[in-house]
């Protein structure tokens, strides 16, 4: 049962500021959405010779972490199409998680589709922000990207720069 109570003793400011302060009294932060949420160079797997760890490394949004273990699966089995499809989807939740850009730019080497690649690469870099780490492994990425579409020299140069990002 609900009850009216009608301060009529009480000014109308401090009534006001009784109210303001009994309605956020219960309120707290919202967290980021899932689009704000930040990546750092930890969320990336780790390249090892021209391999990739595993799809699924780092601290992610629930269900990007879910689609990214789905495309560690179809990784191993190396149904590249299923595992892009499965980053599509990360992409859907997190349009500018540098790190679904990384991993879709990995399988896109392994189609073979290098300037996909270089392009994704590319997004990468406008969301990596001022993470130096981040930075330097999507330019060793995207030199990989450059050497498979025979532009060796501008590769070189780029390794080169992520060298001294170090």
């Amino acid at each position: 049962m609900v009850r009216l109570v009608v301060l009529r003793a009480v000014p109308l400011p401090l009534l006001f500021l009784l109210l303001l302060l009994g309605g956020l009294s219960g309120c707290t932060p919202l967290p980021p959405k899932p689009e704000q949420q930040q990546a750092t160079a930890d969320d990336l797997p780790q390249w090892q010779d021209g391999m990739l760890a595993s799809l699924s490394q780092g601290e992610h949004h629930p269900a990007v972490a879910s689609l990214f273990a789905k495309a560690e699966q179809a990784r191993q089995q190396q149904l590249w199409r299923k595992a892009m499809t499965y980053l599509d989807q990360a992409r859907q939740i997190q349009p500018r998680n540098p790190a679904v850009f990384y991993r879709q730019a990995w399988v896109s080497l392994q189609m073979g589709d290098a300037v996909r690649a270089e392009q994704l690469l590319q997004r990468a870099l406008v969301f990596a922000g001022g993470d130096m780490e981040l930075t330097r492994r999507l330019r060793l990425l995207m030199a990989e990207a450059l050497d498979a579409q025979g532009r060796g020299e501008e590769a070189r140069r780029l390794r080169q720069q992520a060298a001294w990002d170090v």
